[in-house]
């Protein structure tokens, strides 16, 4: 089923969905009128939840994201929908699989109730905030000059307030304990951050700080999957093929969780035995990745190659003739640009003057030619193709 189709979906049950809310506010709960929308609205969700795990809509602004894209729909019953979510401060929404007729009625009711009873979420749908703030403190690169200290910086919250990069957090910590990857979870995220720049959001504004030393792999973990997908947005991937590159980079790192922290987070210049072991996170990432179940191999093959270069330097060596893969390279740039932005336990941020610096002179030796110049070009705001 394409975006498409699922939007499509979603608006044969919003159109009932909406009817049964506003019907409710001047009828009650016992009105054929209302029961007759409550069943539509239940008939066209459980349709479309028989073909897909899950649908979230997220409300930013005045405008519906569904399905990684904005809802390009003005009919009047989608501005009520609108209206309805703001009255009730619900700003994602998300209806899953085996959602019940009762959940459902009792959500109306909540909804028809105009804010008067708080909302809360049931097993079959789950209710949120976006929390999103574009436009007010961003990183353009006429500021190249400044000091790094000086320059604005974003926080988690852009991304969905600390709730979300406990999400994020999560999912590493999961595999920590050796449990599995949650997969909807990671898909979830992906799809709040492609939303999110389907509406030209300037993607360094949207990138995270790093609050604590500790914290710096879960952030770093936001930040890679923010970049990596607005590069492959700019390329023209499609939307299945965005959601997947943006889950490999979104986990990019997992191997991270399997190093020491003792080593991890030294401030100090690593040992060469130090260096050997903490290393192997791409090994061990990898390794991890490809024993769990519903994780694209795609995600194990960037968690493995991240830090291999262009010129076939890097590592882990896998012998001469090797060429990685297209999204690892993409991961790479990412995953350098963010390092270099970042505050470490054995390092300052560096300025974005400094770090375009950088990236040029390994353009051609570290990256990709074609890839940093699409990755520069993200950064001095070029807009992907319609």
């Amino acid at each position: 089923m394409t975006e498409f189709d699922v939007q499509e979906g979603f608006l044969r049950a919003a159109y009932p969905l909406t009817s049964a809310i506003s019907n409710m506010r001047y009828y009650g709960c016992d009105h054929p009128y209302v029961v007759d929308y409550v069943q539509s609205a239940f008939g066209e969700l459980t349709s479309l939840l028989g073909t897909i795990k899950s649908i979230t809509v997220f409300l930013v602004g005045d405008r519906l994201i569904v399905e990684d894209r904005p809802l390009a729909e003005t009919r009047l019953f989608i501005k009520k929908f609108i209206s309805i979510l703001k009255e009730n401060e619900i700003e994602r929404l998300t209806f899953a699989a085996g959602i019940t007729k009762l959940e459902l009625m009792s959500f109306i009711a909540g909804l028809a109730a105009k804010g008067g009873t708080p909302l809360r979420s049931s097993t079959g749908i789950r209710l949120g905030k976006v929390e999103l703030r574009m436009g007010e403190e961003t990183w353009p690169l006429e500021a190249c000059s400044i000091p790094a200290g000086e320059r604005p910086t974003t926080d988690v919250s852009l991304i969905g307030g600390d709730q979300e990069f406990d999400r994020i957090k999560e999912l590493y910590q999961l595999a920590e304990r050796n449990k599995r990857v949650d997969m909807h979870n990671a898909e979830e995220i992906v799809k709040r951050f492609i939303g999110i720049l389907g509406l030209d959001a300037d993607p360094i504004g949207l990138l995270a700080s790093v609050k604590e030393v500790h914290e710096y792999t879960f952030t770093h973990a936001v930040n890679v999957g923010i970049l990596t997908i607005g590069q492959a947005r700019i390329l023209g991937f499609s939307s299945a093929s965005v959601r997947e590159i943006g889950i490999a980079a979104l986990l990019h790192d997992m191997g991270k969780i399997f190093i020491p922290p003792e080593i991890l987070g030294k401030p100090g210049r690593l040992t060469p035995q130090e260096r050997v072991v903490i290393e192997k996170h791409t090994l061990k990432g990898g390794r991890y990745l490809m024993t769990q179940e519903g994780v694209p191999k795609l995600a194990a093959l960037v968690a493995l190659e991240h830090h291999r270069k262009f010129d076939g330097t890097g590592y882990p060596y896998f012998g001469p003739g090797w060429k990685p893969h297209i999204v690892g390279q993409m991961v790479a740039i990412a995953d350098v640009f963010d390092a270099l932005r970042s505050r470490r336990a054995y390092s300052e941020p560096k300025s974005m003057e400094a770090i375009l610096e950088i990236l040029r002179q390994e353009r051609g030796i570290a990256f990709h030619p074609r890839l940093l110049d699409n990755f520069l070009g993200l950064l001095a705001g070029h807009k992907p193709p319609m």
